[in-house]
């Protein structure tokens, strides 16, 4: 996409759509695989379908306390208050795991319901077979292309966007940050320190300047507690700035792809007190489309012949 360079008035956005429907095909794979060994697996009269909902849902409570323990130990907390917070979460977990197992095992083996649970056993979430497997494939693949789908037809709000007024980040663990053209000091790649000493441009990474204190009084205060594991590398420092970082891996979008839009827009509205009003359209990156390609048409179209030849011989 080719963004007209004397239209700096109009807004550009960057969406994770594209990243998140370049891995459909991987989900429709999941799910031709997860259909083949449901289909085709030893079930030894297993509700494979309830088993794999039960795994999922503890595999989703094992994930959320790990995620909860590592945010603890960011948090600087003191080692004693750290490890009591920890033993208590790992209490609480490991009290939801055992309600749970009881409410689909019974508490002497058997299911304390009718219907799919009658056949359940203590005995299955320990020693499941195969095709219980199958069905969680079949649930992570066709949650993921669910998702994606809804994402890309109503689309959520973009990751990074540019307007004449300044650059907005809309991240789950940095809400509300905004950065003024009056306040950025340079846009170009990022620059961190090398092995040697000698300052090292990534070609990967685009980046704004701003000033330490800009940093200090209008960054720093919106980190959120929640920020994922190498979140800091958003924010680099350059000498007496700071570097704020503008793409990531979740944006399947060229460094390039920011560092015009934004340079464009620096050197037009830095000397302007205030936000402009005019408003030209808006111009989205990272927006996935069906581009007419061999090799698309191929990684969509591989995973529904899967599923045909996988359901014919059944």
């Amino acid at each position: 996409m080719s963004e007209p360079s004397a239209d700096v008035s109009a807004t550009v956005e960057y969406t994770m759509d594209k990243w998140r429907m370049d891995r459909l095909p991987w989900a429709m794979w999941a799910c031709v695989a997860g259909l083949a060994i449901a289909l085709h697996a030893e079930s030894r009269a297993q509700s494979g379908a309830v088993l794999a909902a039960v795994y999922l849902a503890l595999l989703g409570l094992a994930f959320a306390a790990y995620a909860l323990t590592t945010l603890i130990g960011r948090s600087g907390l003191p080692l004693l208050l750290e490890l009591l917070i920890g033993v208590l979460v790992l209490i609480v977990v490991s009290g939801l795991i055992g309600f749970i197992s009881v409410l689909v095992g019974g508490p002497n083996g058997r299911s304390s319901y009718v219907g799919v649970m009658r056949g359940l056993y203590w005995s299955h979430l320990v020693n499941p077979s195969l095709n219980v497997f199958g069905w969680m494939l079949l649930y992570l693949g066709f949650g993921w292309i669910l998702f994606s789908a809804y994402r890309h037809l109503y689309a959520d709000r973009a990751v990074v966007s540019m307007s004449a007024a300044g650059i907005r980040f809309h991240r789950p663990w940095l809400k509300g940050l905004f950065i003024p053209w009056q306040e950025v000091r340079g846009v170009g790649h990022l620059v961190v320190p090398g092995i040697s000493g000698v300052p090292f441009v990534s070609p990967y990474a685009a980046a704004v300047t701003v000033g330490r204190d800009f940093h200090e009084r209008h960054i720093a205060p919106k980190r959120s507690f929640f920020a994922p594991p190498g979140a800091e590398a958003m924010f680099q420092p350059k000498g007496e700035m700071m570097q704020v970082v503008l793409n990531s891996a979740d944006m399947t979008v060229k460094p390039e792809d920011f560092l015009g839009p934004a340079e464009a827009r620096w050197k037009a509205f830095r000397d302007q007190p205030g936000s402009p009003s005019q408003h030209c359209g808006t111009i989205v990156y990272g927006r996935w489309s069906i581009d007419g390609s061999r090799w698309q048409a191929v990684r969509f179209l591989a995973p529904l012949v899967g599923m045909v030849v996988v359901l014919v011989y059944r």
